[in-house]
């Protein structure tokens, strides 16, 4: 293509005049471009145009991210799963988004398979809890569980491995595929749990336990054993933004404890992106 040739060209123009045109004009190209400013990175042994050019995929992916992300947004139903992977593809941009999505498809079949002769919530939960923790093998990442690697879900489908995160997002996402009903997603003092009511029993599921039950009491006894607010109204539930939000802000903080600066800056800027998206979003579940 023409236009791209002339604008890999003028790259390694210093003059900051230029660098803005150019960089508008890759951006509105958007994806079609990456193909090839990759091939003109390995092409070039000019460091100063690498990196230019590695400044430019990444933008061109956050622009592309940010959007999935607001439209997404915008939907009525806002869905988890296509919200985690177009998150996932920030870092990595060429995700095989099909591959995970049949992954994670096979669990909700086999584990609603599973669940075919349970009747009660109770009982599917107990039943959920077998399948994911002892047929699956899904287990918490214990020796690096603020590991950027620990917060995405692709990664625990691959690896069984999650923090408290990751393995709560995927129960939660089974048991709402499941038609589970009463539960929702809260946070409390950093832990992520599964809170179960419907009128009568309430109760909280807890992932990174293996699926551990906490009576309300026993929760609300904890939080004043460690002087912390025991009203648990006082706990929000998570909506979907709100989680995404969560996330992002999780994995901006974790590349930036592992060394990966830029990693890190890159989801500071999808961040305040998402902050003037979701403006309202709330955290109610019904945001």
């Amino acid at each position: 293509m023409e236009q791209v040739r002339s604008l890999l060209a003028l790259l390694d123009d210093p003059d900051p005049a230029v660098q803005a045109a150019v960089e508008e004009a890759f951006l509105s190209l958007g994806e079609e471009a990456i193909p090839h400013l990759e091939a003109y990175w390995f092409a070039t042994e000019d460091a100063y145009v690498q990196k230019r050019i590695e400044h430019l995929l990444e933008t061109i992916t956050l622009e592309r991210v940010a959007m999935m992300l607001y439209q997404w947004r915008e939907g009525l139903t806002q869905p988890l799963w296509p919200a985690l992977m177009a998150v996932a593809r920030l870092q990595y941009p060429s995700l095989p988004q099909e591959k995970y999505t049949t992954q994670y498809s096979r669990l909700v079949h086999k584990a609603w398979l599973t669940l075919s002769s349970a009747y009660t919530p109770l009982d599917k939960l107990l039943g959920l809890n077998q399948y994911l923790f002892q047929r699956e093998e899904l287990s918490p990442e214990i020796t690096r569980p603020r590991h950027p690697l620990a917060y995405y879900v692709h990664h625990l489908l691959e690896s069984r491995r999650g923090n408290s995160f990751s393995l709560s997002v995927l129960y939660y996402l089974i048991a709402r595929d499941l038609e589970i009903e009463g539960l929702s997603l809260v946070a409390i003092q950093g832990r992520y749990l599964l809170r179960y009511y419907d009128g009568d029993l309430h109760f909280y599921v807890d992932p990174y336990q293996r699926g551990m039950f906490i009576r309300a009491e026993e929760l609300k006894a904890l939080l004043t054993r460690l002087s912390l607010p025991d009203n648990l109204a006082h706990y929000p539930l998570l909506s979907p933004p709100y989680l995404i939000m969560r996330l992002v802000a999780h994995l901006e903080k974790a590349y930036e404890q592992s060394g990966q600066e830029n990693a890190a800056q890159l989801h500071g800027r999808l961040r305040e992106r998402l902050l003037a998206q979701f403006s309202g979003g709330g955290t109610s579940e019904d945001a």
